[in-house]
């Protein structure tokens, strides 16, 4: 359920199954015993929240306290990077990508680079000195969070992780930072938030733990349920930000 707010700084909060992935907008709530909400709650419906209790005016039994909530384990930096083990980690995740892609859209999606393609996004000459290029995919695709959005979301999420130990990947991020807030008004309200939150190094509890195995794992089978959790996400969101991820590590490092 997203709850819209009167509040600048947070203008929804998401209260979510605690089966979905924790986001930087949302309290997991355990909802397995309420049944199907669908008829307890509609769209439109009232919310008030007092003392961090927050009550659904159409189902006065439904409240979360927000007071008891615990935050999520946050990825620790990446100081030192052994580039084989990371080469090895993109290509496992592009193979599943690909198969995912494939079989889900119906078309052969053979690499990231034909996904990317496939989606239609604008991409720069030189990610180095053209980097501002990629907001021409702000807003760009279908969904509730666009396919562009999303793509940026996992760039970010790569660059913010890399900026300590990668003098190019801080400049890069900071030339889109500036970018993306000028403008974030060519999408909608909510994907504009997430991006808002991305800018601030913000990711959802999946993305930035990809992308902390991407850069350090070395066990196969950590890679493919990170990848498979987030591949989860939304119809399209959790493929079009692996995108973003991997098309920002190749051109980084020059892994194609």
């Amino acid at each position: 359920m997203n709850v819209t707010t009167d509040l600048v700084e947070t203008p929804w909060v998401s209260l979510l199954d605690s089966t979905l992935p924790a986001t930087p907008t949302a309290y997991q709530c355990y909802f397995e015993s309420l049944g199907d909400l669908i008829t307890r709650v509609k769209v439109g419906d009232e919310v008030f929240m007092r003392g961090g209790i927050i009550r659904i005016k159409s189902s006065i039994m439904l409240a979360v306290n927000t007071l008891t909530a615990r935050e999520w384990q946050q990825a620790p930096p990446v100081s030192v990077l052994d580039w084989e083990k990371v080469k090895n980690n993109l290509i496992i995740t592009e193979k599943i990508l690909s198969e995912h892609l494939s079989k889900k859209e119906q078309v052969e999606i053979s690499s990231v680079d034909n996904y990317i393609a496939y989606l239609g996004l604008t991409l720069p000459n030189c990610i180095e000195h053209s980097s501002k290029e990629l907001v021409k995919n702000i807003g760009f695709g279908k969904g509730l969070t666009p396919s562009g959005d999303d793509f940026l979301i996992g760039a970010m999420a790569v660059l913010s992780s890399l900026m300590g130990i990668n003098p190019k990947a801080k400049i890069i991020y900071q030339n889109m930072q500036s970018a993306i807030r000028l403008n974030m008004d060519k999408t909608n309200d909510i994907s504009a938030h997430y991006l808002g939150l991305a800018l601030s190094r913000h990711f959802s509890y999946p993305v930035q733990w990809l992308v902390y195995y991407l850069l350090t794992q070395e066990e196969v089978s950590v890679i493919n349920t990170a990848v498979v959790t987030n591949l989860s996400i939304g119809a399209s969101s959790g493929a079009d930000t692996i995108a973003g991820m991997l098309y920002f590590l190749n051109e980084l490092y020059g892994l194609n």
